[in-house]
């Protein structure tokens, strides 16, 4: 029941190879309860409301609970383990790129940029979406 990467891996495949997303809610909601500090859980859960349930708010939420528990974990590593804390923040900048909050997707690349492998395609996107109508300039 701690095994955080059988959760997801198993998940994912049940919503996007055969189409269980509510099996696949279900066992993530299982594993939660198991590791309850899980924010490689969390952040699974926030794709499959965000991309099969069509629910914005909801994977906002979710994400944004994975970024807490990210900083409640890594904080206190030596060598924290970033790639989870940017897809998170990628995915939640697209969410609110999407929503059209530009300022807040800003903020949210400027949180996956240091932790990209490729920091200058970021900042691409940062400069694009600083061009959008309503958009914070720097």
């Amino acid at each position: 029941p701690h095994r955080i990467e059988t959760y997801t891996v198993a998940a994912y495949w049940l919503r996007n190879s055969l189409g269980k997303v509510d099996e696949a809610e279900q066992f993530l909601r299982q594993g939660l309860k198991a590791n309850p500090d899980s924010y490689e859980i969390l952040f699974e859960l926030g794709s499959l409301l965000y991309e099969n349930r069509h629910d914005a708010a909801r994977a906002r939420n979710v994400w944004e609970a994975a970024v807490r528990r990210w900083h409640q974990r890594e904080d206190k590593q030596k060598e924290p383990t970033f790639e989870v804390l940017h897809d998170i923040a990628t995915r939640l900048a697209h969410l609110e790129e999407a929503e059209g909050n530009y300022a807040k997707a800003i903020e949210w690349l400027e949180v996956a940029k240091p932790h990209s492998p490729n920091p200058e395609a970021v900042q691409v996107q940062i400069d694009a979406l600083r061009q959008k109508p309503g958009a914070p300039r720097k």
